[in-house]
C-alpha cells in the first residue's frame, strides 16, 4: 500500500528524496511541539491556569 502511494507521488512529480526530507521535517516538528505543549503545561500549572487559558497570553490558535 505504502509502495503504491510513493509511486503516485513519484507520477505526480515528487522525488523521494524529498518525500524523506519533508517525513524528516514533520518528525522534527512534532518534537518541538510537543517540547512547546510541555512548557505550557509546567506554565500553566505554575501560573494555575489550564494550557488552553495560556493560548491567548502567546498568540496561539487553539487549532494550533
Amino acid at each position: 500500500m505504502l509502495d503504491k502511494e510513493i509511486s503516485q507521488l513519484v507520477k505526480e512529480g515528487y522525488r523521494v528524496g524529498e518525500l524523506e526530507d519533508h517525513i524528516s521535517l514533520l518528525h522534527e516538528y512534532n518534537d518541538i511541539k510537543d517540547v512547546a505543549q510541555m512548557l505550557l503545561g509546567k506554565l500553566a500549572l505554575t501560573r494555575g491556569v489550564t494550557i488552553k487559558e495560556l493560548y491567548p497570553d502567546f498568540g496561539l490558535d487553539l487549532s494550533d
